[in-house]
């Protein structure tokens, strides 16, 4: 149906098939699926994908490809980010994905899922206080983390080779659980942003707003709302850190209100957005719903290529 469009993320940690009806403007969501693939995980010490986590991959594709069955070709945007974007041997994956999918594979640089990423954020956030007021957007997804500074319009994007999969496997040796490797993680993460020399932007902006698996998770666990909008602070992670302390193993995190395959790699994705909050003294962050598949399918209605 031409009326269908559909954005199609292939991350390191997740797949994610969104498909929406143009007839309503500016959309009408028909449904969302998505799939853990950990494709990040695959990665070996050469960047070169495991044929493992390649055929992981495949078959979750051959799982969502149904949902896109309504969807023209034309109107499929498959985007595909930090994994696929550094393996040396992504092309092997990259054709057999689009045999599948029957669609075109575009493999975004860091700046162009930045730059989504944030189309996605503003998107989503309804309040005409926000929309004009100076924001920093923060993405951690398996394989990357996004900065991104802007108002309406991203105005300066960072992209930064520090995921919440690529974190799990570096700092929790044996996927075990102690404080000392959580305090590991947040200090590479703050030292990577430390380094980035980005300290000049603390105060160039009036909020900052988180989204992806990781802030979701996050502000869910911390329970906070203001004005309808979720968030988190400095208090609320130091709760979720004893929580995440009770348990001795990645694979045993099971929290109340958390998705379960989202717990194995929520102690590495706290440790990255709790480095980012040292690094820059941010107290409070908001979560939207709005992320990269967003912002794909609105810079596909604006009748632009992901850019």
């Amino acid at each position: 149906m031409t009326h269908l469009v559909a954005a199609i993320d292939l991350g390191s940690n997740s797949f994610h098939v969104t498909v929406v009806d143009t007839c309503e403007l500016p959309y009408r969501l028909i449904s969302r699926a998505g799939e853990k693939v950990q494709l990040a995980a695959g990665l070996d010490d050469q960047g070169y994908l495991s044929q493992e986590s390649v055929e992981r991959g495949l078959d979750c594709l051959r799982r969502l490809a149904p949902k896109l069955i309504e969807v023209a070709p034309a109107n499929c945007h498959v985007v595909a980010t930090n994994t696929l974007r550094v393996a040396k041997n992504s092309m092997h994956f990259i054709s057999h994905a689009e045999a599948i999918l029957g669609a075109p594979i575009r493999v975004l640089t860091g700046e162009e899922e930045a730059s989504l990423i944030f189309s996605g954020v503003v998107g989503q956030v309804a309040s005409a206080d926000y929309q004009l007021c100076k924001k920093l957007v923060i993405d951690i997804g398996g394989g990357s983390t996004e900065l991104i500074l802007g108002q309406r319009q991203p105005q300066q994007l960072r992209s930064f080779p520090m995921g919440c999969v690529a974190f799990s496997r570096q700092y929790f040796p044996q996927r075990k659980i102690k404080q000392s490797y959580i305090q590991n993680a947040v200090a590479a993460a703050k030292h990577t942003i430390d380094e980035a020399s980005i300290g000049h932007l603390r105060d160039d902006w009036q909020m900052c707003i988180g989204s992806s698996g990781t802030v979701k998770a996050l502000t869910v666990l911390s329970a906070l709302t203001d004005q309808g909008m979720p968030y988190l602070d400095l208090a609320s992670m130091a709760k979720v850190e004893q929580q995440i302390l009770a348990f001795d193993h990645l694979d045993d995190v099971l929290i109340e209100g958390l998705r379960v395959n989202r717990g194995e790699v929520l102690p590495a994705g706290y440790a990255i957005l709790k480095g980012i909050m040292l690094s820059l003294n941010l107290d409070r962050i908001y979560f939207s719903t709005g992320a990269l598949r967003e912002g794909v399918i609105l810079r596909a209605l604006s009748g632009h290529q992901p850019h």
